[in-house]
């Protein structure tokens, strides 16, 4: 994997990320909006009732899931760039994508906990 290709899919997975986030923010905006969605109460839901509901057409589940996706697509831009310094030799590089991968998780772990 030349550096062009590296860069062309850091670029897709941001462009993805985004673009996925977008429409899910849009969509559950427009349902939220047409279906006079009261503000919700309490804590947020755990992810499979998320993925439930938003199945079902609840628009607040799929604003809470654009959300998510939007906060997901750095980490996975990290990745992409772990995986692809790891296959064109650039072990440094690589180990220090791993490492702002694992002090990312780390913080999601001590967020969530």
């Amino acid at each position: 994997m030349q550096e062009s290709q590296l860069g062309r899919c850091v670029r897709w997975t941001l462009l993805s990320g985004v673009a996925l986030s977008g429409a899910m923010l849009v969509l559950g905006l427009l349902i939220v909006f047409l279906n006079h969605q009261p503000r919700p109460e309490g804590p947020p839901p755990t992810l499979p009732v998320l993925m439930r509901t938003a199945v079902s057409g609840n628009g607040l589940s799929i604003l809470s899931l654009g959300l998510l996706v939007l906060m997901v697509t750095p980490l996975l831009r990290v990745s992409v760039l772990a995986a692809g310094w790891f296959v064109t030799g650039q072990r440094r590089f690589a180990l220090v994508a791993l490492i702002v991968l694992s002090l990312l998780a780390w913080s999601i772990v001590l967020g969530v906990g």
